[in-house]
């Protein structure tokens, strides 16, 4: 399997495991024509109760003192700044260069390494970069069950 492969299936144990242990439901689109891999529902919630959200994972990144800076593509980048359908988000797991530093297993735990983060860029100006859009993800918008509340709270009140 490619390591890219790989990254994608260990992002997405992590993002399943945040979202179901909150409490909140997943749904995947089985075509993945409008740059949205899924869909976060609180099923407690009236109104406006869910997140799109599209999922990379990486080992380039920056990272500064209250930000991380990834290149998206600008095709992604452009389909999140879309408004018109419910808040959107990026959802960025970021993992580290030493494939064999990705999973550790024990009889005792399983550990993803590294961290996921979302940024929403829905709203921002429609880029007109022919590659890539450099984007800052904050490092305080960690997901995990208090960043899924804090999303919620955010983008949707």
């Amino acid at each position: 399997m490619s390591p890219n492969f790989i990254q994608e299936q260990l992002s997405w144990s992590y993002v399943r495991s945040v979202i179901f242990r909150t409490g909140l439901r997943l749904s995947i689109p089985e075509v993945d024509d409008h740059g949205i891999d899924g869909t976060i529902t609180n099923p407690e919630r009236r109104g406006i109760n869910r997140v799109d959200f599209q999922l990379k994972a990486t080992t380039r990144y920056g990272i500064g003192p209250t930000a991380i800076s990834y290149d998206l593509r600008v095709e992604d980048y452009n389909r999140l700044t879309l408004d018109d359908d419910g808040p959107r988000v990026l959802i960025l797991f970021i993992m580290p260069d030493d494939e064999e530093q990705w999973l550790a297993q024990s009889e005792n735990e399983l550990c993803l390494r590294r961290c996921a983060y979302w940024v929403p860029l829905m709203g921002l100006s429609v880029s007109s970069n022919s590659s890539t859009v450099r984007v800052s993800v904050p490092l305080t918008n960690v997901f995990d069950q208090n960043g899924l509340h804090e999303m919620f709270r955010q983008l949707i009140g």
